[in-house]
């Protein structure tokens, strides 16, 4: 269901919208920032990072889907997950590929 698709036209303005998914790019930018950030400190590798931003912008993309906004979320989210982590493909799928997928905290 896209609630917000389903109204009448014209019962949200155009300009709302469009600010909303704004705000939503905005708020996987700044959290994208801040795992890179961690990365470039040695609080997190790429690979943890990536995959919390990639976690991050598909809930967020989810979100805006179901409530029946157009929005450029998952391309954001996958644009800034492959420069967090160049080889997020390979990762993935390495990650996918262990049963089960866990992690391994190093002291």
């Amino acid at each position: 269901m896209k609630i917000l698709k389903e109204l009448p036209q014209g019962t949200i303005w155009p300009h709302l919208l469009e600010a909303i998914d704004q705000q939503v790019r905005a708020d996987i930018e700044a959290y994208a920032a801040s795992r890179r950030n961690d990365v470039r400190r040695g609080a997190e590798t790429a690979e943890l990072a990536a995959v919390m931003v990639d976690k991050y912008g598909a809930g967020l993309a989810a979100a805006l889907n179901i409530a029946g906004i157009d929005s450029s979320v998952q391309t954001v989210t996958d644009q800034l997950v492959r420069e967090i982590d160049p080889e997020f493909e390979a990762h993935r799928s390495a990650r996918w590929a262990a049963r089960p997928a866990s992690l391994h905290l190093a002291a």
